[in-house]
């Protein structure tokens, strides 16, 4: 009789647990700081499922609002240095090895978009890569 080794499967870490972690540390970092302004900080619900039998109304509702596909997943709006802004687009850790990052031809877009535009655009592939360019970014004069 052969034995059967059990097989285990690694659960994949979700570019929503990544950028869960992200912002809940910078929170937590950041909290106490005069310069840091929590509000200007949010993120841009572009994966947002729209379901029902009018998710194409919807959706020209958004297009017509100003909707766009490819804005970056997390935007801070406090001038830094020579930068106007912060923009990082999160992805999943594994999208790392994927033809073009896992970046859509709109997200390359946005963020070339974004850093010809004098802000600091960049793609981030795990909550601690995101900490690290948020922490060099704070590091930077305000702008005033």
């Amino acid at each position: 009789m052969s034995q059967r080794r059990a097989v285990y499967k690694v659960p994949r870490v979700s570019e929503h647990q990544e950028q869960a972690k992200f912002i809940a540390e910078v929170y937590l970092r950041y909290r106490l700081r005069d310069d840091f302004i929590p509000v200007l900080l949010f993120s841009v619900p572009n994966g947002l499922m729209i379901g029902g039998e009018n998710k194409f109304a919807i959706l020209a509702k958004f297009r017509a609002e100003g909707y766009k596909n490819g804005i970056s997943d997390l935007i801070y709006l406090q001038p830094r240095g020579p930068y106007t802004c912060l923009c990082i687009e999160m992805k999943a850790p594994d999208q790392q090895d994927k033809k073009d990052g896992g970046i859509s031809p709109e997200q390359a877009e946005f963020l070339a978009a974004v850093n010809e535009a004098g802000g600091c655009g960049d793609v981030c592939y795990s909550a601690d890569h995101a900490l690290k360019v948020f922490a060099a970014y704070m590091a930077q004069e305000v702008r005033t």
